[in-house]
């Protein structure tokens, strides 16, 4: 007792590190987070060539930080003490205001950004005399929704990156502006709903999650059709279905875990099809549906992010008999919720993912004729992304 009084805090925290320790041993390794929406670090096959080149010493650190006794819960403390402490920003994420989640997004990779325009300039020359081709970079939530901003804070302007990229791709390639188009479109939201905007799902952006939503994404569906002068689908021509249950708290959520956070509401459309494969198997429906009662509903958009996926219907306002137009999409997975708007405008829709493309870019090229391409990427994966040197092969 008079070592306890003299010592409080250290007996408790041997008697802590005991507790979990035992309690450790006996928990089961769980291979996936639902609440982290990532899959969690096993135990690493010991060897001593990787103990000798300090490789297994750190995977081993992150199998134990994973497999941690009550990880979700102390998650879920840290959240709350740094929050009473008015902290806004956890783990990159910043806290803005309307229950906005932002990236923290002050440096980009001008190196990487070079290279992917260099690899994007030699696919444009190569197919400039077989198709039409455009390129879309796609604004962050931060760059559009600038109400929302926490004071302060100091990201990069991804309009001055934007333009001035374009500017250094080949002039063989249309450029698409949907920093205009998405700032619009919070624009209407707001006018449409002078009394009733709350800044939700309005706009064009998730609160919790980095993608787009299916009202942004239709947004830049509209301004890719009127730039080529095809005509359009109307929001109000389709059939909108919410998911209700349960709710969807994003990408965003899962790496800042902030226990007062605001779920998202994910809106979908029901589009007629006549054919849908991904890498050659058919599939009876546009979504996934086991994915709405998970943690990643995002991923219910086309199957999540395949190879080659094949959309054919009967939907393609600008249809000419006896013709048959196709269009490609190279997307990451901003463009998932974006390509079924596209069977509105074209009879054929090919979506791409160079992260899942097993076969050559230019066998595809040659196999098929389309009237149009569209290669479009988010900024923050143009500005990271490694895969765009495939589409050179």
């Amino acid at each position: 007792m008079q070592a306890f009084r003299k010592y409080p805090l250290l007996i408790l925290f041997t008697v802590f590190l005991l507790v979990t320790a035992v309690a450790d041993m006996f928990i089961s390794r769980r291979e996936f987070s639902e609440m982290e929406n990532r899959y969690l670090a096993q135990r690493p096959e010991f060897s001593l060539s990787q103990l000798f080149l300090n490789e297994y010493t750190p995977k081993y650190e992150k199998y134990v930080n994973d497999q941690f006794v009550g990880r979700d819960q102390w998650i879920t403390l840290k959240s709350v003490s740094e929050s009473a402490m008015g902290k806004i920003e956890n783990n990159g994420v910043v806290y803005g205001r309307g229950h906005y989640m932002f990236e923290n997004y002050q440096t980009a990779d001008n190196r990487r950004i070079q290279m992917n325009i260099g690899f994007l300039n030699q696919f444009f020359d190569q197919y400039k005399d077989e198709t039409r081709i455009t390129v879309a970079v796609i604004p962050n939530s931060y760059q559009i929704l600038t109400d929302y901003l926490p004071r302060g804070l100091q990201n990069i302007d991804q309009k001055a990156y934007v333009l001035d990229s374009y500017s250094r791709m080949s002039k063989t390639a249309k450029k698409l502006d949907l920093i205009s188009a998405m700032e619009n479109a919070v624009n209407d939201a707001k006018k449409n709903n002078p009394n009733s905007f709350s800044g939700t799902e309005d706009l064009v952006y998730y609160r919790t999650d980095h993608h787009w939503t299916t009202l942004g994404s239709y947004n830049a569906y509209r301004a890719f059709a009127q730039s080529l002068g095809l005509k359009a689908v109307e929001l109000t021509d389709l059939e909108q279905i919410r998911h209700e249950q349960p709710d969807f708290y994003g990408s965003y959520y899962s790496k800042c875990k902030l226990f007062s956070a605001v779920p998202d509401k994910i809106d979908y459309y029901d589009i007629p099809f006549t054919s849908f494969t991904i890498d050659g198997m058919e599939k009876s429906t546009l979504y996934d549906e086991s994915k709405w009662s998970g943690r990643d509903k995002h991923a219910a958009f086309l199957w999540g992010n395949n190879g080659v996926s094949i959309i054919k219907s009967n939907n393609n306002l600008n249809h000419v008999d006896g013709k048959t137009t196709r269009v490609m999409l190279i997307k990451d997975s901003y463009g998932n919720s974006f390509a079924p708007f596209l069977t509105y405008s074209y009879d054929e829709v090919y979506v791409i993912d160079a992260r899942s493309l097993t076969g050559k870019m230019s066998e595809l090229m040659s196999q098929t004729d389309f009237d149009d391409v569209l290669v479009m990427y988010n900024f923050m994966n143009f500005s990271s992304d490694t895969n765009i040197a495939r589409l050179t092969y």
